[in-house]
């Protein structure tokens, strides 16, 4: 039994009101998001980085090409493997670690300008200053670091 054409344009009706209807949700829910998302995706535009990564992609094999004579070059060879040195020391320090230290370095940083004012440190104050166990610390990790200059490492790699 065939279907009336009203009742179909009806249905039709309402499925693409109900569709309309998600959209519009949609976007009262995450406009910003979607402002967002656009405006950084026209920056990116703007900036051609859609255009170089066009560019990489239509000419790989060049650009690989050109990549590798670049990373066989003596000084980038040592710069890969310094950069790997860099992110082998860091991934090995404990996160919470490397937290405080940075945190005890921006603060020193900050009152650098303050100590200024004390003049300079002597002797005494030195002596005092290596008593307290966590400088002592720290000045021994420090002289270990410059052992590691001159010193062959004991570590396998």
């Amino acid at each position: 039994m065939a279907k009336m054409i009203e009742e179909i344009e009806t249905n039709v009706q309402e499925e693409s009101l109900d569709g309309t209807l998600d959209l519009a949700t949609l976007l009262a829910k995450h406009g910003e998001e979607i402002d967002a998302f656009l405006d950084l995706v026209k920056s990116a535009s703007e900036s051609g980085i859609f255009t170089l990564l066009k560019a990489l992609f239509e000419n790989k094999g060049e650009a690989m090409t050109q990549i590798s004579d670049e990373i066989s070059k003596p000084q980038n060879t040592r710069f890969v493997r310094n950069l790997l040195t860099v992110y082998t020391l860091l991934s090995n320090i404990d996160p919470d670690t490397v937290r405080k230290f940075m945190l005890n370095l921006a603060s020193a940083v900050d009152k650098s300008s303050s100590l200024k004012d004390e003049g300079p440190m002597g002797l005494m104050a030195l002596n005092r200053n290596m008593k307290d166990p966590d400088v002592s610390v720290g000045f021994r990790v420090l002289f270990e670091v410059a052992k590691g200059f001159t010193k062959p490492s004991t570590k396998k790699e």
